[in-house]
């Protein structure tokens, strides 16, 4: 993930440290590349390349070899997967909005399943889950942290965390979030003298 630098782990787990010491939170931050692989979209865009310049070559005036033909139109369909397949912008654009934020919800949610961020003894465990090809932020947050904030900060908190892919360093925004949430979870949900931390801030979840 070329968008975030070596010394960016290091910076993430200081600033949720921070936060966790001024609250009783625990919060896990997920950062995938993307959150699924919509390879589908890669062999239609293929398909699709490949009908059209077999199409070319049944109607064009010009006679041509078969075996041109043939060949042709084979590659024609790896270059429209490759396209697709590797520049991912253009894969982005072909994807359907609502099929990439029903995957990265499902990643999500089954990221904090696995993760056991739900087994906080206080229910305070929230995950910030942040698919990059998707440029989505999905936030889930157990129901003790859930209840507990207004619905107004979550509506601000979310979209503070979406805005990032709106920022030139997404990096930097991300951190800059995290450091605003630390303000609003002290106020909702002070910590305690017994606060213990029970989530690693550097949870690796392998789906």
């Amino acid at each position: 993930m070329k968008l975030f630098k070596e010394d960016f782990k290091t910076e993430l787990y200081q600033t949720i440290n921070k936060l966790e010491d001024s609250s009783l939170v625990e919060v896990v931050a997920v950062i995938k590349s993307q959150s699924g692989r919509y390879i589908d979209i890669s062999f239609a865009a293929g398909a699709i390349f490949m009908f059209l310049v077999y199409t070319y070559f049944m109607f064009a005036p010009t006679i041509y070899n078969v075996y041109l033909i043939y060949f042709l139109s084979i590659i024609s369909f790896f270059i429209g997967f490759s396209v697709v397949e590797f520049i991912a912008p253009i894969k982005r654009i072909l994807t359907n909005k609502k099929r990439k934020n029903k995957q990265v919800e499902l990643f999500a949610r089954a990221s904090f399943q696995k993760g056991g961020i739900r087994h906080t003894s206080e229910k305070v465990g929230i995950l910030i889950y942040v698919s990059l090809f998707e440029k989505k932020v999905f936030i889930i947050a157990d129901r003790g942290t859930e209840t507990a904030l207004p619905g107004d900060e979550w509506v601000k908190i979310r979209a503070g965390f979406q805005a990032i892919f709106s920022t030139q360093n997404i990096a930097t925004e991300f951190i800059e979030q995290l450091k605003a949430c630390k303000t609003v979870f002290s106020e909702y949900i002070p910590s305690t003298e017994d606060d213990v931390n029970e989530l690693p801030d550097d949870l690796d979840i392998d789906l």
